[in-house]
């Protein structure tokens, strides 16, 4: 009997055995953050997967984890003893040194899977490991790097988040993340991996209000605390996600809200120290901030202000590679590029001063590096490409802006320059270029000088002024042309060519309307009328312009278009130029009597009644405009009664507009068939007196504005005699 009892319980145990090591069997190691499981029982953990050594980085930084070492006879006594553990038991095993692993099993926490958190054993375990660490500090004992060994770093991580929303489980939870991010930093786990472990991968452009991406940054400045001999930069995982410009755009943003700013700021600092550890040059990091193409707008960017700081950075550190921010932009947009660039920022009060600063640093460069005059720089503006007509005037410009520059900077070859420019250029384009350097203290009087010998030439070769007038490129020379030099030259050429040919007297003013079109006169003569300077000769163009469309016979109406009197609204009969149109209607009227025509109609054919009531209002409240506008306005009652309109028409047109009662109920005369009528209209101060034909339409006209009268108010009255 004893003998079958001895066999029955050697089967037991082997057959016990027997099933742990299967145990072992249903998960599989791999290189990835945890097994892969093939139990049957899914919330369960197999004591024989504990491991005793903790996983080691190698080179692909990937881990191996090794089977536990526990006793059979370990494993087969947790089958038959309690798992409720006194405070004596856990001193006794903490006393003999019990392994983290086996202290594990006999609370049976192997059994929970990822319900661990639940199981109130799970504390008295930490504990445990907290005490066998400070008794044997330097064997680097932890509860954490067992946990992770058994559960992997993902499924370990959302384990502690879970159970940090738990009230019960909050306070565990919390202490075992702080030690796995201290796990994490002393075994060096890659900020690739905790990035994505957080999630932070599908977070997108809100990532840095993100809680999670704090908790991120904390643990790569902790990792380069602890192994500073190879620092990690944070920009090294982030642009896997973002590109340069949009990260910093993002950092721009976050920088506006006192809980973010801290973090864009740190970010900024990152992205400029790992920059700089690169040794990226500035020219790239401008292509990498989406900076790459010049652009009207390219000097309004937030961007451009990190790249300028990033550059002064590189030039601080690496100074034999220094550079400067034109030499940066030129050598990525081209020169042409960026003299366009600069142009247009200059018309911007907020990067006027920058962009000129970048123009005068620009020549500056040229000069340094030694570029002609006449080759280098006019090829590389691709002046050489419109020789004779230089019609993009920012790069034409910025070339003559180089010779100025090039002969402060060596007055001695100003004869020399000029002279090379006579050479290579025909009379037009030399002639071009005198009038763009004319505009330059140093060049002006040799400009001049040559401009003078050119122009008696014509007069040798007696040249038509409308050829000497292209000859001297006048049509090129812009809105302040009659301001010019050239251009009284030519005025004076015209003048003495009538008097040489008088039977083929040229008009001045032909050429000058056939070169800058009507828009361009127009933009002449109003840059003219406002400089005290050229004020006579704005009048002289203005004058031959009216004359012009005097001999066109353009009717007053049109005339009051071509002077945008249409747009001038409420102010039009205080407008200058509704003088120059007054004008004009009675030289009109003078010179085609059949044709003759009223003011009162040339201002209807340009506003209806309804915007010409506010217009003769604001000019009676003028003392300059009061009585042509009282005039206007009783030439205005006059056209409605002649036209016969119906005082019930009237208002209903002019429903809402002020004063249009005044016009309507007038205190009024009217004659109808010899009986003389008055309507006094008390506080109304426009007299009339008509002519009706019959008492019938008296009747029509008046009956209506009574009724409007007695509705207004009943402070008002009607009185009939």
């Amino acid at each position: 009997m004893y003998v079958y009892w001895m066999v029955g319980l050697v089967f037991l145990i082997s057959t016990v055995l027997v099933d742990a090591d299967r145990s072992m069997a249903d998960f599989i190691v791999t290189p990835s953050n945890g097994p892969v499981v093939r139990s049957s029982t899914v919330n369960r953990i197999s004591a024989t997967r504990l491991l005793r050594t903790r996983s080691v980085l190698n080179e692909e930084d990937t881990e191996e984890r090794v089977r536990p070492s526990i006793s059979a006879f370990e494993k087969f006594k947790t089958m038959f003893t309690s798992s409720k553990v006194t405070p004596e038991k856990l001193a006794s095993w903490l006393e003999k040194g019990e392994s983290l692993d086996s202290v594990f099993v006999r609370l049976r926490l192997h059994q929970d899977g990822t319900w661990l958190f639940y199981n109130p054993r799970l504390a008295t375990w930490v504990q445990y490991a907290d005490d066998l660490s400070a008794k044997n500090p330097t064997k680097g004992i932890s509860a954490i790097s067992t946990l992770t060994t058994l559960y992997g770093d993902d499924e370990l991580y959302k384990m502690i988040e879970t159970a940090k929303r738990v009230s019960s489980t909050e306070t565990l939870a919390t202490k075992l993340q702080t030690e796995q991010m201290q796990h994490w930093v002393t075994t060096r786990k890659d900020p690739d991996d905790i990035f994505r472990l957080f999630n932070l991968d599908k977070v997108g452009k809100n990532i840095i209000s993100n809680p999670q991406f704090t908790s991120w940054i904390k643990y790569v400045d902790d990792l380069n605390a602890k192994h500073p001999e190879e620092p990690t930069s944070m920009f090294s995982t982030l642009t896997k996600y973002f590109s340069d410009d949009v990260l910093l755009k993002m950092t721009e943003d976050a920088k506006w809200y006192e809980r973010t700013k801290g973090v864009a700021t740190k970010l900024e600092s990152d992205w400029l120290q790992a920059g700089l550890n690169s040794r990226t040059t500035p020219d790239k990091v401008l292509m990498n901030l989406g900076l790459g193409r010049a652009s009207d707008t390219l000097l309004e960017s937030l961007l451009l202000k990190m790249w300028v700081k990033y550059m002064d950075a590189f030039n601080a550190r690496y100074p034999d590679k220094k550079t400067t921010m034109i030499e940066a932009f030129s050598h990525t947009f081209g020169d042409i590029d960026v003299t366009k660039m600069l142009h247009a920022a200059k018309k911007k009060d907020w990067t006027r001063n920058i962009a000129t600063e970048l123009e005068s640093a620009q020549l500056k460069m040229w000069l340094d590096s030694k570029k002609s005059i006449d080759d280098d720089v006019f090829k590389l503006l691709k002046l050489d490409k419109e020789a004779n007509s230089f019609r993009d005037k920012p790069v034409f410009n910025t070339w003559i802006s180089y010779i100025n520059y090039f002969i402060t900077e060596n007055p001695d070859k100003k004869a020399k320059v000029f002279s090379a420019l006579e050479t290579r250029f025909s009379d037009r384009p030399m002639n071009t270029i005198l009038n763009a350097a004319s505009n330059f203290p140093s060049m002006e009087s040799t400009a001049t000088k040559i401009q003078t010998s050119k122009i008696q030439g014509y007069v040798t070769s007696n040249k038509s002024p409308r050829e000497v007038f292209k000859l001297l490129g006048i049509d090129a020379v812009g809105d302040h042309v009659l301001g010019t030099s050239v251009f009284q030259s030519w005025l004076r050429y015209v003048k003495d060519f009538n008097k040489r040919n008088p039977m083929h007297k040229e008009s001045w003013y032909e050429p000058l309307r056939v070169g800058y079109d009507w828009f361009g006169v127009e933009r002449i003569i109003e840059q003219a009328l406002q400089n005290p300077r050229t004020v006579n000769i704005g009048k002289m163009v203005e004058n031959a312009r009216l004359q012009d469309w005097m001999d066109r016979k353009h009717p007053p109406e049109h005339v009051f278009q071509f002077l945008h009197l249409e747009k001038a609204g409420e102010q039009t009969l205080a407008s200058p130029k509704f003088k120059v149109w007054s004008k004009y209607l009675n030289d009109f009227n003078k010179r085609y009597p059949d044709q003759k025509t009223t003011m009162l109609n040339g201002l209807r054919a340009n506003y209806i009644d309804r915007l010409l009531l506010p217009m003769l209002k604001a000019a009676k409240n003028d003392p300059s405009t009061e009585k042509l506008a009282s005039n206007l306005q009783n030439a205005l009652i006059n056209k409605w009664l002649v036209d016969k309109k119906n005082p019930e028409d009237l208002y209903r047109m002019l429903d809402g507009v002020e004063t249009s009662d005044e016009l309507i109920v007038s205190r009024s005369s009217l004659r109808c068939q010899g009986i003389l009528k008055k309507c006094y209209y008390q506080s109304l101060v426009v007299y009339r007196e008509v002519e009706i034909a019959d008492e019938d339409s008296c009747s029509t006209w008046f009956k209506p504005i009574a009724h409007k009268a007695n509705n207004i108010t009943s402070g008002y009255t009607i009185t009939m005699i």
